[in-house]
């Protein structure tokens, strides 16, 4: 039989046989009380658990209340439906609330970097650092919520222009920008418009125009070659096959077939995976690298096993430097990077009267159209074509 102990006015609890709280048996805590003439009994829970006769009585004084006035809850069940509504409330005012102080490095360091680190190559994350440490660094410490349109273009888009840089890279670093916002949009952190999207772009022709010359092209790797080998390999991989150089960076022993000599490359930065043959200086280099490595393996470590991509960048520029491939030029489009290295392969191939739609395909462009850049230079092939149309009229043209 259960037995109930009055506690004070519509308050009674019952005591439980073996489980004690404190030196007392742990008590079951309920109210009873006549609403709209007829009795109703709601538990509040075990003392244990937080319900004590403080807490009853509290309930009771609120409910009386709102009997008298006819406003509010009638019973502790809806009562306690409104607090906890009201908790979530509160709850949700604080999430807000800290949302709107997430600058943009926190977010970055605790939630876009770790989510890049499964998924991205380790250049995508030297560049995200990179970008905050340099370009937006003035911006980094700001509320991310709080950046916009006119931020940008002031405090980005500006001193960049100042300092001479590409509208390619500034374009990277919008879309960095763009990317964070995006993520933090589906997180509830941001709101509202992209900063990105009404950002005024630099318009200006950004195509490089400089390629090497086979004996630049020589001299550019027998120094490489004394400075860093894996840097060497990879400017070999790019003049020779065309690759990006997170292409490269990308390849496993999985990705080569010495048997066909085809170099795979998978989900590269346009998305269409191709393939590339080796030369004979390509099949020479990864012979040597080669040494029974397994499939997972990387093709280009360096000698302890790997080297980061900014030492590979700064052993590049200090060759260039060295060899005076920029001396003198100021026009950034004619300056020698590594990028070059890809464009001189898509030239020779263009000057070699390789036709344009075989060189976008080696090139992996989703679009011939960033392929026909390089028509003009071809035009022996051109006057060839068109030349062999003379004397097919003869007969008829007097």
């Amino acid at each position: 039989m259960v037995v109930w102990i009055h506690a004070g006015r519509g308050i009674r609890y019952q005591e439980h046989k073996t489980r004690k709280y404190g030196q007392k048996p742990d008590r079951y805590w309920c109210l009873k009380y006549k609403l709209d003439g007829r009795d109703t009994t709601e538990a509040v829970g075990w003392w244990s658990r937080g319900a004590s006769k403080a807490k009853c009585q509290e309930i009771m004084a609120v409910l009386r209340l709102n009997w008298r006035t006819g406003k509010g809850p009638r019973t502790w069940r809806e009562l306690k439906a409104v607090q906890e509504i009201h908790t979530s409330e509160i709850a949700a005012i604080q999430e807000a609330s800290e949302n709107a102080e997430i600058t943009l490095a926190e977010f970055w360091e605790k939630e876009y970097r770790p989510r890049l680190q499964m998924t991205a190559r380790p250049s995508a994350l030297y560049k995200g650092d990179a970008y905050l440490r340099t370009w937006l660094a003035s911006l980094a410490e700001r509320p991310l919520a709080e950046i916009t349109t006119a931020d940008l273009e002031k405090a980005l888009i500006k001193p960049m222009l100042v300092k001479g840089k590409s509208p390619g890279y500034i374009e990277a670093i919008l879309g960095f920008i763009s990317a964070l916002w995006n993520v933090a949009e589906e997180l509830g952190i941001v709101s509202g418009q992209n900063p990105k999207t009404k950002v005024k772009r630099p318009r200006m022709d950004d195509k490089r125009d400089r390629s090497l010359s086979k004996t630049e092209a020589l001299e550019l790797l027998e120094t490489l070659q004394k400075r860093s080998l894996v840097t060497h390999d990879l400017a070999l991989l790019s003049l020779f096959s065309g690759l990006r150089t997170g292409e490269g960076l990308a390849l496993t022993w999985a990705d080569i077939d010495f048997v066909n000599g085809i170099i795979y490359i998978k989900d590269p930065k346009n998305r269409f995976n191709r393939h590339v043959f080796m030369t004979a200086e390509l099949r020479s280099m990864l012979n040597r690298r080669y040494q029974g490595q397994p499939k997972t393996a990387k093709v280009l470590t360096g000698p302890q096993g790997g080297e980061a991509y900014c030492s590979m960048s700064a052993h590049f520029r200090e060759t260039v430097k060295e060899l005076g491939f920029n001396k003198g030029i100021t026009d950034r489009r004619q300056k020698v990077v590594f990028h070059t290295l890809r464009h001189t392969f898509a030239s020779w191939l263009v000057k070699a009267g390789q036709p344009l739609f075989t060189v976008s395909r080696l090139m992996g462009h989703k679009n011939i159209k960033y392929t026909e850049r390089y028509a003009h230079l071809d035009p022996e092939t051109q006057k060839k074509a068109t030349l062999g149309l003379e004397g097919s009229l003869a007969d008829f043209v007097k």
